[in-house]
């Protein structure tokens, strides 16, 4: 696959995404909905972040570094674009279920930026 073909894609991808998460919003009652309604409106949310900043994490990083592999710098920010997608919405559900703290917070934050400090020192061995 090539970056010009992934790129399109994913522009795609997260413009549908984008729109089905409005859809949900507009869409579904949170009150008579029950967990099917939670489910597409996170999932919708989810996909949508994932690919947009995924995206802009790509070009950001290839214009930054326009001679290091464009596959390497994407996967680099698919992963990153993964790990903040997972810190908001694990912050957002706490904050529906009114667990979120400033606290928990900083521990999900460096959890994660833990996890990619072993990514980043695996990926130099190799």
């Amino acid at each position: 696959m090539t970056f010009r073909f992934y790129i399109i894609i994913m522009s795609i991808a997260s413009v549908g995404a984008w729109i089905g998460w409005i859809f949900v919003l507009n869409s579904i009652d949170p009150i008579n909905t029950g967990a099917l309604g939670f489910l597409l409106f996170y999932v919708t949310l989810a996909t949508a972040l994932i690919g947009t900043i995924s995206l802009i994490g790509a070009q950001v990083r290839i214009w930054f570094n326009p001679n290091e592999p464009q596959a390497r710098l994407t996967v680099r920010s698919f992963r990153q674009a993964l790990f903040l997608t997972t810190i908001f919405l694990v912050a957002l559900w706490m904050q529906s279920e009114l667990l979120l703290r400033w606290w928990s917070l900083i521990l999900i934050i460096a959890g994660f930026s833990l996890l990619e400090l072993v990514f980043v020192s695996l990926q130099k061995r190799a």
